[in-house]
């Protein structure tokens, strides 16, 4: 059996291309550990799924680095709603304050019908989870994965276990998962006490 692939926070061009080519990632991320993959790549989508036995219908959380990227998911509301939309995600990024939160943010958003998602990442529905990442190298990497092809620079974000069982919380852990059928980042987390939260962007309403 061949050892597994582990990148260190020096390598990140390195991961980047890794994640272009469709690897699965396991990474630290605000809280535990993270298992993830370009979001415009179908096929290492489908691989987190088979990975984890996820059913497919959850859809996915993505990262990514910055909060004016998101824009094009709003282009079918009003002109007014969309700046009110990305107004109000763009000041709870600015006011979040690594040094005391125990949680990151993960905000539901409207999808337009003119981006064209991965459906296995909005689980067929017309909104996504998606979170501005307060980690610096994950950060890193959602910037670096930014093209044409991915140009929000989205990085799948979905818990690193197997569907039902605890998180991965350190490398040793997620090792223990996957062993040598994805790469791992040798990174350390934020330390986050609790899984992110996830708010409605559009209501308010906090959903867990």
């Amino acid at each position: 059996m061949c050892e597994p692939k582990i990148f260190n926070v020096d390598q990140i061009p390195n991961v980047v291309n890794f994640l272009r080519l469709g690897g699965v990632l396991a990474y630290p991320s605000e809280s535990v550990w993270g298992l993830g993959c370009d979001a415009f790549n179908t096929s290492a989508i489908e691989r987190i799924f088979e990975l984890k036995a996820r059913p497919e219908h959850k859809g996915l959380i993505v990262l990514t680095d910055s909060a004016a990227k998101v824009t094009p998911l709003l282009q079918d509301l009003p002109h007014e709603l969309q700046r009110d939309v990305l107004q109000k995600l763009q000041k709870a990024n600015d006011d979040f304050d690594v040094r005391t939160a125990d949680q990151a943010q993960t905000y539901l958003m409207p999808v337009s019908k003119l981006v064209k998602l991965p459906s296995l990442l909005t689980g067929g529905f017309d909104t996504l989870a998606v979170r501005v990442t307060h980690h610096p190298t994950l950060a890193q990497i959602c910037n670096q994965l930014t093209s044409l092809e991915n140009p929000f620079g989205f990085l799948v974000s979905t818990s690193c276990n197997i569907s039902g069982a605890p998180s991965a919380t350190t490398l040793d852990e997620a090792m223990a998962y996957f062993g040598n059928q994805v790469a791992y980042l040798n990174a350390d987390g934020l330390g986050f006490t609790k899984p992110s939260k996830i708010i409605d962007l559009m209501k308010g309403d906090v959903l867990r």
